[in-house]
């Protein structure tokens, strides 16, 4: 009767035992299944991310997927922004008027198709080129923000562009400085002080430039750099402010 009873018990633990194995299977992805998750989830993200610009070349240097097909994107400098700039260490202030700029020693060069004298219609732009004493050119626009005609001298010089002699001529360029961009910079020296563009445009291989937008509503360039990304250069840069 004893012998039974132990029988009878040893039986019994034997089929707990599986019973309880059976009810629980091993998981073979305990441990393993968040990593997979996120793996999965950061995967699924980059795939939904659509790169609408065809550049591959200015990706290099900022996140191409803030552009559209056009190369635009909604990165503005700001209201609050203003134009700092220093050419050859001397302050230029935009907009200002011809007069003023004659005191810093810049004169209309000969061959402009307007003098201080001629009407500008309303609303009218015109591109003038200006010198200094050393021959040094800088070009300007002009603009007539009124209603009515004015001439030349009562107007606004509203941008400025110079270009970069500094690596072709280094005894005999102009100096600028810019918001903190200045002749010996590199594009990632420009991006970092400046941050990605408002819009960027490939004139060629060893052309592009960078647009700078004040805001959105108005797409009027307040900082344009003018560069060559297989020399890593700026060739030139522009500077507005319209009134």
């Amino acid at each position: 009767m004893f012998k039974d009873f132990k029988l009878f018990s040893l039986i019994l633990s034997v089929l707990i035992i599986f019973s309880v194995c059976g009810c629980s299977p091993v998981d073979n992805d305990y441990g393993v299944s968040s990593e997979t998750e996120s793996s999965q989830s950061e995967f699924q993200s980059v795939e939904e991310t659509k790169i609408m610009s065809s550049d591959r070349v200015m990706s290099q240097y900022f996140d191409i997927s803030l552009f559209d097909e056009e190369n635009y994107s909604d990165i503005y400098l700001g209201k609050k922004f203003k134009i700092d700039a220093f050419i050859n260490n001397i302050t230029f202030n935009v907009p200002t008027k011809i007069n003023d700029f004659k005191e810093l020693g810049w004169f209309l060069c000969e061959g402009n198709t307007y003098d201080e004298n001629s009407l500008v219609f309303a609303y009218e732009t015109v591109d003038l080129y200006f010198k200094n004493e050393k021959g040094a050119k800088i070009f300007a626009q002009v603009y007539n923000s009124s209603r009515s005609s004015k001439q030349l001298s009562e107007c606004y010089i509203v941008k400025f562009k110079i270009d970069n002699n500094f690596y072709t001529d280094p005894n005999n360029y102009i100096e600028f400085n810019v918001n903190g961009i200045d002749n010996t910079m590199a594009i990632t020296d420009i991006v970092n002080i400046l941050g990605a563009p408002s819009h960027f445009y490939e004139v060629s291989d060893t052309s592009y430039y960078l647009d700078y937008f004040i805001t959105k509503k108005d797409r009027r360039n307040g900082i344009t750099v003018y560069i060559n990304p297989v020399d890593d250069l700026i060739t030139a840069i522009e500077f507005s402010y319209y009134k």
